[in-house]
């Protein structure tokens, strides 16, 4: 009895003791060998007592434990793509509060070059990518990952698929770090599946030389990179969809409406083997969809500026998106199909390339309204039915060799082709205000055009890189050559109907021009010391441009033959040399990196006219400094500014001393004495991402400063010249009734901006709040003259056109798996344009738009889909005379997935319910104010079925090696210099 009394008291005792010890907070710090931060991290506590608990690191990398009682304590720390470890403690008996040291985890084996942060923690920001987990945003299965972009915050998908990121366009895509069909954007986000892709990355990609030197100059490209699943390298992809429907266009009683039938028909196949990679895509379709963009991204504010108009997101083509209207102008039939490959020949050699074609043809029906800043009011109004007809091809082939880890060799091979046949037939009217202020027509016309021409583009890049063994030295050369030519024929027959004619009745002009240009360009780095390297860079390049244009015009006396009018004729030439030479110096530390550089460049601009025999040169020499500095707070926090110089030389068209009287109220006249232009280019950028909320905080700001800006001077000339004017100047009288456009050099042009981004998510992402902002504001500048009817020209006259843009939106998305994804939005739009030419003719505008809309799919019955697209716009400020709406865009459609694994769907749509559909957009030169308002697909139903096939396994069993090499550095090419070492010298790893 004694030894059960001894176990009770001395199993008390030990209870008491335990009680007696008091609770206290134990913390530490989890960073890698590289002594950054880790966010996110596991920490599992255990101690003697047998307590556990598990807690993550926060921002900062730091956990803390409130209340532990034990005095021995195991910790089990784990984070993605490092190397888990298991730390064991004693700590002292006093009660007090513990604070570890750092806890140090090593990079796994497995890691290839950052931390990939899934589940809870989708991005992972770089020093030039911010990377987004794909698992992270849930879609439904077979959806594109075109899908998956409109989720992440900060990446912004318009109605006809152009992506922006962080306020810029996205202007290339690569897959695996591969260029995909040469970089077109669309091919990749509109047809490879989300199901194969692991990450979406936007790289800011400065080329080849800067990714292995780690200097960085000039303007970054946005560059949009896939990256596959290691699960999906092996196996194939195919997806195949016709449809058929029709125009459900109301027939009004003064119309004679036609209801057309509208087909579809699609077909991609992707074929993944390890490094092997094969794409086939094709379309024929007449619903305003286009495989490829061929590097121009599609508008539909009618060129560029500040636009508006119906449409919700996405295509109709594809068979996972919402089935929107289109934001294409005009109507289209487009046919297209091309082939991508990539593969590894041996161990040395990658080779990847990609052909394109495309054959369309497009019908617009436009308004077009411009009101000139001039010392007198001056209004034109065009209505315009244009029928085009592009045909391009494009092929590009890509060889890099790595023989060694020290060699490393990119050629690149180039063709392109365009041809294109356009008919067209305008009505303009011209008017004027009188002495007294009323308004009068001083010319109207109607004309009709036809113009062929074919452009073909031989190029072929080359670069070489060579890092000195047992060193950080490393030289390269890059190397550029290309030829291209145009030949072009127009045929614009006028009639007009009131005012003096301008340009002859009936011309025919020829022209035949083509340009060759070359360029070479070497980098050596010396390292310094043990964190410093210095960059001496060297590169030349020159251009070759000439034209051979001859006009001909019909005689008085004989319609049926034509002279040559020399007055239009014109044969030029120019040449382009820059030599541009700089040092840069950089400091690359675990935390920061900084590059200082200072360049000079001189160019020079030689022209000659082969009929006059008159020669023009111009000289130029610009001082180029450089900068940029790069901060990593944490793996979720970054700062990045960059500085850099750049000229732009003018255009053929801005140099040809000789005028075009293509159009006949607006002809156009070349000034051989423009000088270069010189931008002054700094940007901003802030990141932020909280491992503990999820929320996501982008700004970015820019500025660009001009020297020598090419500006429009317009010359309004009267609508007759005195009897005794033309008398001693007949020449004059082709000059009667236009506006003249000459170019002249200009200081005082600079553009500011920022992007503003806020994404709030919560219960997994289920809910995501997102707010966002853009604010521009640009300094425009532009210079107008008079001709009075006795000949006598008045001063020039600048004005300053002020515009301010700024839209804010608001979105709030629902994603519940297999239920519902949708989004609700708001998004308005201030474009105010305001002149210092305050006159008569000046023309301030005011224009507002405002966008409420809902979006989604929702999931009922497992296999059926109900999906919505509603958007009403408001617009305000639009001239009366665009008959601008306020319309109401709303598509729909319901689909149904049957057949085993869902490889079969069905879908009914209709398009722009309440055949509301058109565009409209103002742009501003600081001379011309330009509104128009251009007709789109209307309403139309098309039933759809889709079958796919697919099948897929992770790396090969008997070659485990073979598998895409994830780490390939996105910008493409080799991988550069991180924030953590110096710069690699090697091609890709």
């Amino acid at each position: 009895m004694k030894y059960i009394y001894l176990i009770l008291a001395l199993t008390g005792l030990s209870f008491l003791q335990a009680s007696a010890q008091t609770a206290r907070p134990l913390s530490g710090t989890v960073i890698d060998s590289t002594k950054l931060t880790l966010p996110g991290s596991s920490v599992k506590y255990k101690d003697e007592l047998g307590d556990s608990t598990v807690t993550s690191t926060d921002v900062n990398g730091k956990f803390t434990f409130p209340a532990v009682k034990g005095n021995k304590i195991t910790l089990t720390i784990s984070s993605i793509g490092y190397q888990g470890i298991i730390k064991h403690y004693t700590i002292p008996a006093d009660g007090k509060a513990v604070a570890l040291d750092p806890i140090v985890l090593k990079s796994s084996v497995r890691q290839l070059g950052a931390v990939t942060i899934v589940g809870v923690n989708p991005v992972v920001f770089k020093e030039d990518t911010v990377q987004y987990s794909v698992s992270a945003y849930k879609v439904r299965e077979n959806a594109p990952i075109e899908d998956v972009i409109k989720k992440i915050p900060g990446i912004d998908v318009d109605k006809d698929g152009n992506v922006t990121a962080q306020g810029k366009q996205v202007t290339k895509v690569r897959v695996n770090g591969k260029d995909f069909f040469g970089g077109d954007v669309q091919s990749a986000t509109k047809n490879l599946p989300a199901d194969v892709i692991e990450s979406v990355q936007i790289v800011d990609d400065y080329g080849d030389q800067a990714n292995l030197t780690g200097i960085k100059t000039g303007e970054p490209n946005k560059i949009l990179n896939f990256t596959i699943r290691k699960d999906k390298n092996y196996g194939y992809f195919g997806q195949a969809t016709a449809g058929d429907g029709r125009d459900l266009l109301p027939k009004e009683a003064d119309a004679d409406v036609k209801n057309e039938n509208r087909y579809v028909g699609l077909l991609n196949i992707f074929k993944f083997k390890g490094d092997q990679q094969i794409a086939l895509l094709g379309s024929i379709n007449n619903t305003n969809v286009n495989t490829f963009s061929y590097g121009t991204p599609t508008t539909g504010g009618g060129g560029g500026g500040f636009g508006g108009g119906g449409g919700g997101r996405g295509n109709a083509l594809r068979g996972g998106n919402n089935g929107s209207t289109t934001n294409a102008n005009g109507i289209t039939n487009a046919h297209s199909i091309g082939l991508n490959f990539r593969d590894q020949w041996g161990k040395a050699l990658s080779v990847y390339g990609s052909y394109s074609f495309t054959d369309n043809t497009t019908f617009t029906n436009s308004t077009v309204i411009q009101k000139n800043n001039s010392l007198d009011a001056s209004t034109s109004n065009q209505q315009s039915q244009t029928t085009s007809n592009p045909t391009n091809h494009r092929f590009n082939f890509n060889l890099e060799w790595k023989p060694d880890t020290l060699n490393y060799l990119k050629v690149t091979p180039t063709f392109t082709y365009a041809g294109s046949d356009v008919s067209s037939v305008d009505n303009v009217i011209s008017q004027r205000t009188n002495q007294s202020g009323q308004p009068f027509t001083n010319l109207a016309y109607t004309s009709t055009s036809t113009t062929n021409s074919v452009s073909p583009n031989y190029g072929l890049t080359g670069f070489y890189n060579r890092r000195f063994k047992n060193s950080k030295r490393n030289l390269n050369i890059g190397f550029s050559a290309s030829t291209g030519y145009t030949y072009q024929f127009d045929n614009p027959i006028y009639n007009y109907t009131a005012g003096a004619g301008t340009a002859p009745a009936n011309q025919v002009t020829y022209t035949d021009s083509k340009n060759h240009s070359y360029g070479v360009n070497g980098s050596y780095l010396e390292p310094i010391g043990k964190v410093s390297f210095l960059e001496l860079n060297y590169a030349l390049n020159y251009s070759f441009t000439s034209s051979d244009k001859e006009a001909d015009t019909v005689y008085a006396l004989d319609p049926t033959r034509y002279h040559r009018y020399d007055l239009l004729s014109n044969r030029y030439q120019y040449t382009f040399t820059t030599n541009r030479f700089g040092l840069n110096y950089r400091i690359i530390e675990k935390k920061y990196n900084v590059t200082l550089g200072i360049g000079g460049q001189p160019a020079k601009l030689d022209g000659v006219n082969l009929f006059t025999n008159v020669r023009t040169s111009i000289s130029t020499f610009n001082v180029i400094p450089a900068a940029s500095f790069n901060y990593m707070f944490s793996r979720s926090q970054a700062l990045r500014f960059n500085y850099n110089g750049a000229s732009n030389q003018p255009t053929f068209d801005q140099l040809q001393p000789v005028i075009d009287f293509t159009n006949a109220l607006y002809p156009v006249q070349g000034n051989p004495n423009l000088k270069p232009e010189f931008s002054n280019n700094l940007s901003l950028r802030y990141n932020a991402f909280s491992f503990q909320t999820g929320n996501i905080f982008f700004i970015n700001a820019n500025y660009t400063q001009t020297d020598h800006k090419i500006v429009q001077n317009v010359v309004f000339y009267p609508a007759r010249f005195t009897a005794a004017t033309l008398a001693a100047n007949p020449d004059l009288k082709k000059y009667q009734n236009t506006n003249l456009v000459q170019y002249l050099n200009a200081d005082g042009y600079y553009t500011y901006g920022a992007n503003v981004l806020y994404s709030k998510p919560w219960k997994e992402r289920r809910y995501t709040l997102i707010f966002g902002s853009g604010i521009s504001y640009t300094n425009n500048v532009g210079y107008t003259q008079t001709v009075d009817s006795l000949n006598n020209t008045s001063p020039l006259a600048k004005n300053i056109a002020k515009t301010l843009t700024v839209t804010p939106q608001l979105r709030f998305r629902v994603n519940i798996n297999d239920v519902i994804d949708a989004e609700a939005f708001s998004r308005l739009s201030l474009n105010k344009i305001d002149n210092t030419l305050l006159t008569a003719g000046t023309q301030n505008t005011n224009i507002r738009s405002l966008d409420l809309g809902v979006n989604g799919k929702n999931y009922v019955w497992k296999d059926w889909t109900f999906s919505y697209d509603y958007t009403k716009t408001l617009n305000y400020g639009y001239d009366s005379k665009l008959n601008v709406k306020n319309p109401n865009i709303f598509n729909a459609y319901v689909e149904r997935r049957f057949l085993k694994d869902y490889r079969g769907t069905l879908r009914l749509a209709m398009y722009d319910i309440f055949n509301e559909n058109t565009g409209f957009s103002v742009t501003n030169t600081g001379s011309i104010v330009t509104q128009t308002n251009v007709n789109r697909l209307g309403r139309y139903a098309l039933l759809t079925f889709t079958y796919r096939l697919q099948k897929f396994a992770g790396k090969a069993p008997s070659n485990p090696e073979r598998g895409f090499r994830g780490g390939d550095r996105p910008g493409g090419g080799p991988p550069g210099g991180g924030m953590g070492g110096p710069p690699p010298g090697g091609g890709p790893m």
